[in-house]
Parts: structure tokens; C-alpha cells; sequence
């Protein structure tokens, strides 16, 4: 059995099951092994180790310990997602796109002063305070700061909007952008009524006229948002598989 054929069923197990079933619990191992939940080869056998690996991997998703269909889905569009992390890989990827990584702080293109940027398009340190110019840091650093603010500061509340639980991980990814560039916090804000009524309505077929609103018209950003509001509509309405890679 392949982890499609757990989908399709709509069933669930325990997942001493996979001890049944060497060819199951041998995808299960890839998926796992890709995440870094499980290190090693995939052998098809289901020890202690990748028993362990395996409840890792649901508890990190607050999924219930079951070889079901929700485990399977989610699973295979973990590939989808930073490691150990709930946040869509598409979108961390599309912000780096954008934003790119300066590793010395500089003015905000808008105002030409502060707040004062560095790194992935971060303008506070982990502790929260602002940047100063001349300040400076390492890939790694950058790296790690941006990660860290998208999962303390920006996640937390994007995941409150009302359908991101039924969005898929381009959708997910798209508004993470999005939220990234103009505030996490927009939706329900007065500035933003166009883009919450349309995620309140699930209204896709205006998602794309609805971020190009978002491009701050007639200033010297115009141009460059306008280009990142497309790019995010696009990821937005990329049509999302779940289907897995044949090596699996």
C-alpha cells in the first residue's frame, strides 16, 4: 500500500500497521528522512526508531497519532514546507525572491530613512529593537532571523484568518509573502477590507485584481510591488498536487 491508497481509503490505523507493510512504512521513511525527522536509510522496517521519527512528525503538525488520510496529506505536503516548520516553503522562498539579503542595514526605500533594514527584509532584531545603520551580520544570521520572525511574529497571526486551515501550502505561502511585506496583521484592518472580504468570501476568482491593489500607486516602490503582488496572486492560484515524487 502507498500512502495515496491511505487517502483514498479514508481509514485509519494505528501505526503499528506499518509493521505489516514494508513498502508503506519505506515511504513513510523517505518523507520522514527528507523532513530530518529520521536519519538514516528507508529499509521498510518499523523499529523504535522510526516509530519515534513518525510521532515527532505528528505531534510537530498537531495531528492524532493515526495512520489515517490527514496523516498521509499531510505528510506528503510537508516536502512543501520548511523542515520542522509550519511555514510553506514557497512563500519563504518568494520573500527571499523579493526582498533579497543585504547583510549590512540600510533606509527603507519608501521613506529613505527608518525603519532601517537588513538581513531578508528584517527591520527589528530578534529582541525587537531596531536596526541602526552600520550595523551588519553574518548569511547565518540572516538566515536564522528570518526564519525565526516568520514563525514568532508573522505565523502566529496569519493562522488566525478563518480559512487558512482549508488553504493549501501556495495559497498559504502566497499570503505569507504578502503578510511579510505589508504586515501581518491585515486582515480585519480597515486598510486592507478588499483582500479580507475576499478571503472572507473564499472569492478566488478576484484573488488576483485583489493583491495588485496593494502596491502603494504613484510612488518610487510602485513598480517593484506591483511585480511581487502578481508573483504572489500567481503562487496563489497555482494549482497544488499531492500527489509525491516517483522515488517515493
Amino acid at each position: 500500500m502507498k500512502l495515496q491508497d491511505i487517502i483514498k481509503l479514508n481509514q485509519s490505523f494505528k501505526f503499528d500497521y506499518l509493521s505489516q507493510d514494508r513498502e508503506l512504512t519505506r515511504e513513510v521513511q523517505i518523507c520522514l528522512i527528507d523532513l530530518k525527522f529520521l536519519l538514516g536509510i528507508a529499509d521498510g522496517i518499523y523499529g523504535p526508531i522510526t516509530k519515534q521519527a513518525t510521532v515527532k512528525f505528528v505531534q510537530a503538525f498537531n495531528l492524532p497519532e493515526l495512520l489515517n488520510a490527514a496523516f498521509a496529506k499531510k505528510l506528503i505536503e510537508a516536502k512543501y514546507y520548511v523542515p520542522n516548520s509550519s511555514l510553506p516553503k514557497c512563500g519563504v522562498d518568494l520573500i527571499k525572491f523579493f526582498e533579497g539579503c543585504y547583510l549590512n542595514a540600510y533606509p527603507d526605500p519608501l521613506t529613505k530613512s527608518e525603519p532601517y533594514t537588513i538581513g531578508w527584509g528584517s527591520t527589528k532584531k530578534r529582541s525587537g529593537s531596531a536596526w541602526s545603520l552600520g550595523e551588519s551580520i553574518s548569511q547565518q544570521e540572516a538566515d536564522e532571523l528570518l526564519m525565526y520572525q516568520l514563525e514568532k511574529n508573522y505565523l502566529p497571526d496569519l493562522v488566525k484568518i478563518p480559512c487558512w486551515g482549508e488553504l493549501n501550502p501556495n495559497q498559504q505561502g502566497a499570503l505569507l509573502s504578502f503578510g511579510y511585506n505589508l504586515g501581518s496583521k491585515f486582515y480585519g484592518s480597515p486598510k486592507f477590507n478588499s483582500m479580507t472580504k475576499v478571503l472572507t468570501d473564499r472569492d478566488w476568482p478576484k484573488i488576483s485584481e485583489t493583491f495588485i491593489k496593494y502596491c502603494n500607486p504613484r510612488t518610487n516602490v510602485e513598480q517593484g510591488l506591483l511585480k511581487r503582488r502578481k508573483a504572489e496572486a500567481e503562487l496563489f492560484l497555482k494549482p497544488f498536487s499531492h500527489e509525491i515524487s516517483p522515488r517515493m
